[in-house]
Formats: C-alpha cells, structure tokens, sequence
C-alpha cells in the first residue's frame, strides 16, 4: 500500500512541475522594466538552486565517480558552449534564437527527465522528504520557464513540443517505474547536465553589463536561500 501511495504522490508531483512548465511560458511583463525585474528575480533563485542544490547533489555523485565527476560537468559545459557558437556563426536573427530555444530545451528536457527519476526514488524513500524535494524543484521550474520565456521572445514554441517539454518531469517518474536506472549511470548523467544549466544559468539567466535589477536578484536569491535553510531543519 504504501508502494502505491508513494508511485500516486511521485506521479502526481510530476504532473504538477509539468503545468508550471507549461504555464510558467505565459508570464510575459509588459514593460522593459518589469520585464527585467522578472529575469533578475529568476537569475537570484537560479543562482541560489545551483549552488545550493545542483552543485551540492553533483558532488555526492562523487562518491562514486570520484575525479571523475568533474570531468563530466566540465564535458557538460563545453558541450553546451561549443553548441551555442556553432549556432552563432552559422545562423542569425530569428531562425538563430529559434535554433538556441530548441537546445536549451533538449537539455532542460534531459534535466528535468533525471529529475523525475530522482523524484520518484525520494518520494518511495521517504513521502516528506519527497515532498520537501518538490518545493525547490518547483519553483525554480517557474522561475527558469519564465526567464527562458521572456529572454527569447522572438522565438515560437509549437504546443506539441511545449507539452513535451512540459511532461519531462512525469516521463522520468515513469520510466523510474519501468526502468532501474544503474546508480553511476545516473550520476553521470547529473554530473553532465549540471556542466549544462551551470553555463545557461551564468550565460543566459543573469543579466549583463546594466542590464537587470540587482534588488529584485537579491530578492529572489534571499527567498531561495530561505526555504533552503528551512527545509534543512
């Protein structure tokens, strides 16, 4: 019974990040200024979920990647980079912005894959600690899809592949259920997609030069850091 219960609230979970994706891409300020306010709050909780979360889980994976484990962020990274300049120099103006929005998602979607199986596991281990594992998660889901959002605005995502992305937290869930996935296997794939949303996060989610809102960044940062210290208690 309580397989079941926890296979019903790992399901679920994962049906409610995948509306916060789906509807996370609607929240698009009016306003240059709001609009700013909106991806310097989402840089400050980004940031924060990095350090505090993703870098943290990375580094267990050492335990059984040892060294190793930072030779695939360090992959992950490049990968990512050297993608993104391929793009530059071989597309421009909208067909360009279109090109970065597909591989952002493919990662995203590949992080947020991982991220269900690994709901699934924390939820089956132990329902409150699974649960406390969901706020996080959730809210940088809201914050992340909103900044991508409003960063590549030019760009039009088809409803097919917003729903795709949108599930890729439930298809982890289920294929947690079909599928064991080998521990170093996993950690791979973390240590990987760490390197990936390190450099978009850093790259893309904090605005340059004077650009953005350093009050509204501290804010979100401020906000992450709390429920991460509260969770913890």
């Amino acid at each position: 019974m309580g397989f079941d219960i926890a296979v019903r609230l790992a399901v679920a979970y994962g049906i409610f990040i995948g509306l916060i994706h789906f509807l996370g891409g609607g929240i698009r300020p009016r306003g240059t200024r709001a609009r700013c306010r909106v991806i310097s709050f989402a840089a400050g909780m980004s940031i924060a979920y990095l350090f505090l979360d993703l870098l943290p889980e990375t580094y267990e994976a050492a335990t059984h990647l040892r060294q190793w484990v930072f030779a695939f962020l360090l992959m992950g990274f490049t990968l990512i980079h050297l993608s993104e300049k391929w793009l530059y120099r071989h597309h421009e103006g909208v067909t360009l912005d279109k090109e970065l929005v597909a591989v952002h998602s493919i990662f995203f979607f590949i992080y947020n894959f991982i991220v269900g199986v690994a709901l699934l596991e924390k939820v089956r281990m132990d329902t409150l600690g699974g649960t406390l594992f969901l706020i996080p998660i959730a809210l940088h889901a809201m914050l992340s899809t909103a900044s991508m959002s409003n960063i590549h605005r030019g760009a039009v995502e088809s409803t097919a592949a917003k729903v795709l992305l949108s599930g890729s937290t439930l298809y982890g869930v289920l294929f947690g259920l079909l599928v064991k996935i080998p521990r170093m296997v996993d950690n791979i794939l973390t240590s990987l997609v760490a390197g990936v949303l390190l450099y978009i996060i850093v790259r893309e989610f904090i605005p340059e030069r004077e650009k953005g809102e350093p009050a509204f960044f501290v804010v979100g940062l401020a906000i992450y850091v709390i429920v991460a210290v509260l969770l913890v208690m």
